[in-house]
């Protein structure tokens, strides 16, 4: 239940006789009974029925114009607060310091100490609602509720009920919204004898801090609530580049075997390396049998930008750009532009995106750093698709499960996020910058079940969010 359910469901329980048991008494209020063709909800048979106009005296303020109160009222010394709407706070408090008051013998309306302020007109008709603690002057868009037969803090609570809420709804009207005090004071009020009024007040002011303290508590909650699936994936992610998501198993082999096949098969392609710094300290331990090693010394090709494109109306190429890189780590090919088909000799076949390359965004504009993972079925209409000049593609080596590195990367994303160098208008992210990170390397298969696991945990994730 949220805490605005509970505070409803108490005022609800109050107006409808069931908070408290007050024995009834002669002291009857001495306010009109109306007759209702259907009442709103059941009252106690020594309760009656009335509206507002019969019980209180209401009327709105006066309007000012911000070039006659800066000029005329503001920066007084003496004089009765005046109080706008926008003195009158969602949380129910009344800021009276705004620096406007209005001359003792000005002829203003005043609304009275003790008495109730509602807004009933405009955006926050209904939601806006205070009770004085001085006498004021007032704005056209409050309303004064005020009784000499009725408890205040009786009737400002009832404001804030659901029901009563549910009435003022339905009688709104015009443009901006509003309840004329005409429709307002026809509106249903129930009343019980004036010790059950005060009794009931004594008990909704009891009751209330605890819904504060409950509203805080349950904000806490949705808080944590809110982030612990994206913590999770974060904790399950650093698990697994740790080695602490399965376990090793010795006839697997070694990343050091597994590193020397690499290179072997690296050899057969034409790779440009980029200067990267010996390792001298790593992030974190991991098992004996992995290996940290640099992102390029476990690619097939070299680590860089996409070219800047010529652009057509259609084509069968298709250019990825940043914006193809989804938050989620989708990829979203339907926003794509086509390649000018005349410029394809720029574009070599190893230029052209494969199933399993990874994507990262490599200039500013937001999504600078953002990481993602291409796949076949991403594809329309078996279209080629090249990367522009935004992205830079990272295809890793046969020895490398692409999700495992995948993985790494996106669990490294905060990190690149932060390592754009340039101008505050275009950051840029170095090719070197993502070929220097370090990797934690496992045997072969024990990439395969670390995905395996990892999969299995990032669903359970996803249904903590649904």
């Amino acid at each position: 239940m949220k805490p605005e359910q509970l505070k409803y469901s108490i005022l609800k329980k109050a107006f409808s006789g069931q908070l408290v048991m007050v024995d009834p008494d002669s002291e009857k209020p001495k306010v009109k009974a109306v007759e209702l063709e259907e009442t709103p909800f059941d009252i106690p048979d020594d309760w009656f029925w009335s509206n507002l106009g019969n019980c209180c005296e209401m009327y709105t303020g006066n309007s000012i114009s911000e070039t006659v109160k800066k000029a005329k009222y503001a920066g007084l010394k003496e004089g009765y607060d005046y109080i706008a709407t926008k003195d009158v706070t969602f949380e129910r408090t009344i800021e009276y310091d705004n620096g406007v008051r209005i001359p003792v013998d000005d002829d203003f309306r005043i609304a009275y100490n003790g008495s109730v302020l509602m807004c009933i007109e405009g955006g926050s008709a209904g939601r806006k609602i205070g009770i004085l603690d001085r006498d004021v002057c007032f704005g056209n868009k409050l309303c004064t509720f005020n009784s000499k037969e009725i408890v205040n803090r009786y009737i400002y609570y009832y404001l804030q009920s659901h029901e009563f809420k549910a009435f003022f709804m339905d009688n709104m009207s015009g443009i901006i919204g509003g309840v004329s005090i005409k429709k307002l004071k026809e509106l249903p009020i129930p009343v019980p004898t004036v010790s059950e009024q005060k009794a009931i007040v004594t008990k909704i002011e009891e009751l209330l801090p605890y819904v504060d303290r409950y509203a805080e508590a349950y904000e806490k909650l949705e808080q944590f609530n809110a982030k612990f699936p994206e913590n999770m994936k974060k904790s399950i992610l650093q698990y697994a580049i740790q080695g602490k998501l399965v376990e090793q198993r010795p006839e697997e082999g070694t990343a050091e075997e597994l590193y020397q096949q690499i290179q072997d098969e690296r050899k057969k392609y034409n790779i440009k390396e980029l200067v990267v710094n010996e390792i001298d300290e790593v992030p974190f331990d991991i098992p004996e049998t992995w290996k940290w090693v640099h992102l390029q010394d476990i690619v097939k090709k070299t680590i860089k930008r996409g070219k800047s494109p010529k652009y057509s109306e259609k084509s069968n190429i298709q250019v990825f750009a940043q914006k193809c890189n989804a938050k989620t780590g989708g990829i979203n090919m339907g926003l794509a532009l086509f390649l000018d088909e005349t410029t394809i000799d720029k574009y070599p076949n190893e230029e052209y995106m494969l199933d399993g390359d990874i994507v990262i965004n490599s200039t500013g504009g937001g999504t600078m750093g953002r990481v993602g993972i291409f796949s076949a079925k991403d594809r329309i209409d078996d279209m080629g698709i090249v990367p522009d000049g935004h992205v830079t593609v990272v295809r890793a080596c046969e020895g490398i499960d692409h999700k495992y590195l995948y993985y790494c990367l996106k669990h490294n994303q905060r990190y690149l996020e932060t390592q754009g160098e340039g101008s505050t208008n275009q950051t840029e992210l170095k090719p070197a910058t993502i070929a220097e990170l370090l990797i934690p390397l496992p045997p072969l298969k024990e990439q395969h079940r670390i995905i395996v696991k990892v999969e299995e945990l990032l669903s359970c994730c996803k249904q903590l969010i649904t």
